[in-house]
């Protein structure tokens, strides 16, 4: 146990990171979808973080691609789901969490008036979920664990993706699901009989006891880099943290600029999802305990180390 803690600690703790001004070219890569989001002001409008550096960003669509370029340490810096970063940092540890940029967006619903929320009206009930084994999977498994429900008395039904999860339940052939937002919003769009029973993030926090919930995406900076580039490293973060803001407060125009970077979400659906995203900026130290949580259980309960 001390040295599993040991390794949570060292995924999530800053290093003391000095200064550098050489001229640099810095890599930062995105997932798509809502971590794309929620920089597409920083890409569209910030063209100097500071001078004599230069930033180049990529949204990459595919994980096992974004995961290759972060174990060959191609990547300076990246947005990632939360679980993508611990994997990367078991194979090779070369990068550190700096901050959450996004809680929990996955919402539990359904057409079924028999189901009312992540309890023992669940068990012998089908539900669709995409991925098995993953974040979102284990959280929710978590959760019905922790409120003394038995999951294998829970039929999961798996789609290999998200868009394959909203047609099962278009088409009414599974009832409940647990679908991410912006998806959600357009699924409500197709199927008016269904209802919001809950958020993952929500049922986390009330399970656990721990505010905010659970850090869905994460910034990650390869060590080196951030050791050797701290004034560019916060000024990054800050901008990180005003352009969430933005798309908070203006998700049309942040719609907008996803459409011209070919971000799969629109700008109309995105400012009726907003208030699901939850996409927050939260620095490390303030989140630490978060972290240390989901992690003590990633770690331990999912990779089994």
């Amino acid at each position: 146990m001390k040295k599993i803690s040991t390794l949570i600690l060292t995924i999530i703790l800053v290093v003391n990171l000095t200064g550098c001004s050489l001229s640099k070219d810095v890599r930062v890569k995105t997932y798509n979808g809502l971590p794309a989001i929620s920089i597409c002001k920083l890409i569209k409008e910030e063209e100097n973080i500071k001078s004599s550096y230069k930033t180049s960003y990529t949204i990459e669509s595919n994980d096992k691609k974004l995961v290759e370029s972060l174990n060959k340490k191609q990547v300076d810096i990246a947005l990632v789901p939360t679980d993508m970063a611990a994997k990367v940092y078991n194979k090779n540890s070369s990068y550190q969490i700096f901050a959450s940029i996004g809680q929990g967006s996955y919402y539990l619903v359904t057409s079924d008036p028999e189901v009312r929320g992540f309890n023992s009206t669940l068990i012998n009930k089908e539900i669709a979920i995409a991925g098995e084994n993953s974040m979102t999977d284990n959280i929710v498994k978590a959760i019905l664990k922790k409120n003394n429900i038995d999951e294998t008395l829970v039929k999961f039904k798996y789609t290999n993706t998200v868009p394959e999860l909203v047609k099962t339940l278009t088409l009414g052939e599974i009832y409940t699901g647990i679908v991410p937002e912006t998806s959600l919003t357009s699924l409500l769009y197709k199927h008016s009989g269904l209802k919001i029973l809950a958020s993952t993030n929500d049922a986390y926090e009330n399970t656990f006891d721990i505010s905010e919930g659970y850090p869905q995406f994460s910034v990650i900076v390869r060590k080196d880099f951030a050791k050797n580039n701290k004034e560019y490293v916060n000024k990054f973060l800050s901008k990180v943290k005003e352009s969430i803001e933005f798309v908070n407060n203006n998700p049309l125009q942040a719609g907008a600029y996803g459409e011209e970077l070919k971000i799969p979400i629109k700008p109309q659906i995105l400012s009726k999802a907003i208030k699901r995203c939850n996409l927050k900026f939260i620095e490390i130290d303030k989140f630490k305990q978060n972290y240390e949580y989901f992690l003590r259980y990633y770690i331990i309960t999912i990779m089994k180390l």
